[in-house]
């Protein structure tokens, strides 16, 4: 149903919709600079992570590789001590005994060994990985670095445009005279932050919403009424109006 007001107020409600669709379009603004900022340092942080797993499992590595390193270094002294120890064993039997021992022992010996080569292996992989994920991650911060010095200067810029928007914004609604009509505006702006007030397209339909509206609505509109669409629930206004 319409509204009718003792004066004009749709024309200043008209004001008010473009304050408030500049404001809304600054505030998605702010809040696409803050989610594109907090994705890119979650990024960064996944990344972080990454590095810090890969480092943490490198230095455990390396760490097995020189404990690894010591025993056979030790063992192949034991063994070396054993076989200058084989000229002083006069029992041919005790000779045979140790020799089998002793290529029993060198035998775990290599196989160590070749554990070793597969650790070290695994150590140069690893120190290739970090190294590349090192490149991302400097590559990741410096443009982190240039995407705040802009959206730093654009954040301040947009704020500083909604302020002046608001305070402005609250000129005109202390302008609209009539509490009612605001109340209703406001109510269908928090709804369509966007598009609160729309044309009548063609004299008969709502550009919001697509439905028909009736023929008497453009009337009602000329003759100062503040009209909804019975669709959406928008303001209407005469396309001569905005």
């Amino acid at each position: 149903m319409p509204e009718s007001q003792s004066s004009p107020v749709l024309p200043i409600l008209i004001q008010l919709s473009r304050l408030d669709g500049r404001i809304a379009l600054l505030q998605a603004q702010l809040k696409t600079i803050a989610a594109e900022q907090k994705s890119r340092s979650q990024a960064i942080a996944t990344v972080t992570q990454k590095r810090e797993f890969r480092a943490k499992l490198l230095a455990d590595k390396k760490a097995l590789v020189s404990r690894e390193e010591k025993g056979i270094k030790l063992e192949r002294e034991k063994i070396n001590d054993r076989r200058r120890a084989l000229g002083t064993l006069n029992n041919y039997k005790l000779q045979q005994a140790a020799e089998r021992e002793i290529d029993y022992v060198s035998k775990q010996v290599g196989q160590r060994e070749d554990l070793l080569l597969g650790l070290m292996r695994e150590v140069e992989v690893l120190e290739k990985e970090i190294v590349e994920v090192d490149t991302s991650l400097q590559g990741q911060r410096d443009e982190m670095a240039v995407f705040e010095k802009t959206a730093g200067e654009n954040v301040a810029d947009y704020t500083a445009q909604v302020s002046t928007l608001q305070a402005e914004r609250a000129e005109q609604a202390l302008a609209v005279g009539n509490a009612q009509a605001l109340t209703l505006y406001n109510r269908i702006a928090a709804r369509f932050p966007s598009d609160p007030i729309v044309d009548v397209v063609n004299r008969d339909s709502c550009a919001g919403c697509f439905m028909k509206v009736g023929p008497q609505v453009p009337v009602q509109i000329s003759r100062g009424d503040v009209v909804k669409c019975p669709g959406c629930g928008r303001i209407l206004k005469l396309p001569a109006e905005g």
